[in-house]
């Protein structure tokens, strides 16, 4: 008998409501066709015993009554049995109506027994069969014997006798015995049908028999399917060099299923369990056949044995079998994924993937084993877990409907979006009210750390995988009254959204990368990338300290660009964006020069039929990269001199600023710029303080906070003992003792940065004046220059003096005249 409180229920494609197990299973309600007949397996539960299974939207089915083949076969044997015990019992009782039972009188007398003479005789009249499966029910109209009689025992036994088999088959030419009603009580029935037996078999050549309906087993001795394939894995496991994961976003051991980062790692990790058994949980749980993938790894396939190296995976297992003689079955249904972790490529087709889920999406779309098609889209499919989330997700009857108010959504993806965006979240722990997910789980990670046990905060349930557990959170209510009220406390009637699906439909990521393309390969245009204030060529990420150097490489190193390659595939996301330049922005099939980018769209679309969708807006973001002189594409009156000021500019007035960090409450445009802000600013452990533990984002902080908080100069000089409090000041100190700094090529001059340099000799030799006033067309060097120019143009004198009331355009002319009155005031004695 199973014990049901030993069950705990991952998450999983399906669960089987007759025994508990995991996978994809046939539907109770469904019709199927097996040996040429039709089967519906909750008619034959109930027909056979009377049993209905309930329907219920929550659990891993939802909806849904699932049933395994392990309950299918024994269903069809009880239901075949039961048939077989109403058929035999129709025909008996029909021969018997039919008198074709002949009483002998030598073989039982009626005075052996103490009885009268006279008997009666027994009228037995054919039962009808109920066409509905089940029990028959006794006849109300049947006479009962009033008194059971004791029959004595035979007086002489036979001295041949043979053992009647169960349901043997009577010859037409076999007499039975018939007494009075009194004498056939269930001794009495069973002694005669004994000496009728040995009758029969005594004086005719009739050969006894056995029949059972029942099905061959399609596998040796009585082990199930499920034990089979445990046996096959733990030989494949403990005798080869194979090694078995999962995969949830990243690598999983396949015994402990704790996470692991690189694959050297994993391979280690799986072999410190040493060999595996077949009661280990992790085997225990593959009972689904087809249905339950095993993943491997075959980089390194050979036999831990005799070490002998083999290419593929069929060519060990038949070395196993036929070398050492271990009992592998290839008779049992293995579904055995095969990856290559060391390089992550196909098997197949030996392409390379730099993300382990980028090559399961390869393979399930490019090298499928199956063609499942959904009947409600036709949508196809590679695996049955694939077809059946698919069906849980998007055709559920009834709709998708959100607990929290009444609305029902087409999908189970905009139900899902419709709660993280219209609901609050509450903390299972303290039930403190979060407006996102992301501050729920910051506030979970700072007020309620994980121990490390696997065990529910609201049941004590104890889980096997973190993912367990995370699936049992979100059903578990705990308080059912409390949840209750807490429900009603949240509704709000403004929540409703009448129109929530989004009637604009997503733009393709291969449209994307299609319009990526065409505006590389027919124009002038420049894509780059800007990181760490340097940019960065679009194709083989190389750094280039200004614009100009890298056009120049870019065009040169690489004139075509292709979808095929990494730097269009990487366009992976909807709102995938890549800046180009178009300082010099040209046709290139017919050298016709254009103004702007929205003048060269149409002249591609109109003049060469360009495959350009308009419709996309975000795909490409132009820029005209002039050196110290970045316009805003959207006010061309803000000019910048560095590039990374522009883009700042552009975040904060030109954008839509909607993803928040949770640590400091800074607004980005995209994910990537939020991560990277969290790598740079929120990073822990960067530069820690070694006496109270403060964390710094970068050195110069720290040096800082070590020389205020606790007195220590910890900028220390490379060439001699001295130490100072900051970079600068140590820096300064290279320049000024050790005449050592970044040097100027033309007068000799040192500066404690590259970047001061670089800005002397623009300035100091080469007289550059890049940046002119738009009203009497001065030029200056740079934008601080400018704007203090521009002070002269408006008129406006903020700077006044508090003593004497006089105004001034520039702070310096300020502080020049309040040091006038300082002097008046304390005068310099002789």
């Amino acid at each position: 008998m199973m014990d049901f409180d030993e069950i705990v229920v991952k998450e999983s494609p399906g669960l089987c409501r007759c025994c508990l197990s995991e996978g994809c299973y046939k539907d109770l309600g469904s019709e199927y066709s097996w040996m040429s007949e039709t089967e519906i397996y909750a008619d034959m539960l109930l027909e056979c015993f009377d049993i209905s299974i309930s329907q219920h939207p929550s659990g891993p089915n939802g909806s849904n009554r699932l049933i395994c083949e392990v309950c299918i076969t024994r269903l069809r044997d009880a239901c075949n049995f039961k048939k077989q015990v109403l058929e035999s019992e129709k025909r008996f009782v029909d021969m018997v109506g039919r008198g074709e039972f002949r009483p002998k009188e030598d073989l039982l007398k009626n005075e052996d027994y103490g009885e009268p003479s006279v008997s009666e005789d027994i009228t037995v009249s054919a039962l009808a069969v109920k066409g509905k499966r089940g029990r028959p029910k006794k006849s109300s109209t049947a006479v009962k014997p009033e008194k059971k009689a004791k029959v004595p025992k035979l007086e002489e036994k036979p001295t041949k006798s043979k053992a009647v088999a169960k349901g043997m088959k009577w010859p037409e030419t076999a007499s039975v015995v018939l007494t009075n009603k009194s004498l056939l009580t269930a001794t009495n029935r069973n002694r005669l049908m004994k000496a009728n037996a040995i009758t029969v078999l005594e004086s005719s050549t009739v050969v006894p028999f056995r029949w059972h309906n029942v099905k061959p087993r399609k596998y040796k001795g009585c082990e199930s399917s499920s034990m089979r394939r445990r046996r096959n894995l733990q030989i494949l496991f403990n005798s080869t060099t194979i090694i078995p994961f999962k995969w949830r976003g990243k690598y999983l051991c396949f015994y402990c299923s704790k996470d692991i980062a690189e694959y050297s790692a994993l391979r280690k990790h799986t072999k410190s369990h040493g060999d595996c058994s077949t009661r280990d949980h992790s085997l225990k749980v593959l009972k689904g056949g087809q249905n339950m993938e095993i993943k491997i790894d075959v980089s390194d396939i050979s036999c831990e044995i005799c070490s002998e190296p083999f290419p593929t995976y069929d060519d060990i297992v038949t070395h196993l079998f036929i070398k050492h003689k271990l009992e592998y079955d290839k008779g049992v249904d293995m579904a055995i994924e095969e990856y290559r972790l060391v390089d992550l490529s196909c098997l197949a087709c030996e392409e390379k993937f730099a993300y382990f889920g980028y090559l399961v999406s390869h393979v399930n779309n490019s090298h499928p084993k199956n063609c499942l098609i959904c009947d409600k889209c036709e949508q196809k499919f590679n695996k049955k877990r694939d077809l059946f989330s698919h069906m849980k997700n998007y055709h559920r009857e009834g709709g998708y409907r959100c607990e929290s108010c009444p609305q029902s959504f087409s999908s189970l993806n905009i139900l899902r979006k419709h709660r993280n965006n219209r609901h609050l979240t509450r903390c299972t722990i303290c039930q403190l009210k979060l407006p996102s997910a992301a501050l729920k789980q910051k506030h979970m990670e700072v007020e309620h750390p994980d121990d490390g046990s696997l065990q529910c905060d609201n049941c004590f349930k104890e889980f096997h995988t973190k993912q367990g557990l995370r699936m049992h959170a979100r059903k578990c209510k705990g308080d059912e009254l409390f949840q209750i009220e807490i429900r009603k406390k949240d509704y709000d009637p403004m929540d409703l959204d009448q129109n929530y699906e989004d009637p604009v439909k997503r733009p393709s990521v291969k449209q994307i990368r299609e319009n990526i393309v065409i505006v590389i390969n027919m124009s002038t245009a420049i894509p780059f990338n800007f990181y760490k204030n340097k940019f960065n060529c679009f194709y083989c990420s190389k750094d280039f300290p200004d614009s100009d150097l890298m056009r120049e490489h870019t065009i040169i190193e690489h004139p075509i660009c292709d979808v095929k390659q990494k730097c269009i595939r990487k366009c992976r996301e909807s709102v995938a964006c890549v800046k180009i330049d178009i300082s010099s922005l040209a046709c290139k099939l017919c050298f016709e020069s254009v103004s702007d980018f929205d003048t060269l769209l149409d002249h591609l679309i109109l003049k060469h039929d360009a495959n350009y969708d308009k419709s996309i807006t975000t795909c490409l973001q132009p820029y005209r990269l002039i050196k110290d002189h970045m316009a805003c594409p959207h006010c061309p009156n803000e000019v910048f001199r560095f590039f990374g000021t522009l883009l700042k500019h552009m975040n904060n007035i030109h954008t839509n600023n909607n993803i928040i960090c949770v640590y400091c409450g800074q607004t980005f445009r995209r994910d990537q710029n939020l991560r990277v802000h969290i790598w740079r600013h929120h990073r822990d452990g960067r530069f820690k303080c070694n006496i109270c533990g403060a964390d710094c984002n970068i050195p110069s902080r720290l040096y800082m906070h070590m020389a205020k908080a606790h007195g220590v100069k910890a900028a220390k000089c490379p060439k001699c003992p001295e130490s100072f409090s900051t970079q600068y000041l140590r820096q300064k100190h290279l320049i000024e003792v050790h005449n050592s700094g970044h040097k100027c090529s033309y007068c000799g001059k040192l500066f404690t940065r590259n970047s001061f340099m670089r800005d002397h000799i623009r300035r100091t030799h080469l007289k550059e004046k890049n940046v002119e006033c738009s009203i009497c067309n001065m030029k200056f060097f740079n934008n601080i220059l400018l704007r203090r120019h521009m002070v002269k143009h408006s008129g406006e004198k903020n700077f006044h003096c508090d003593i004497c009331g006089e105004r001034f355009f520039w702070r310096k002319s300020l502080r020049t005249h309040m040091s006038r009155h300082n002097k008046q005031i304390n005068p310099i004695h002789i």
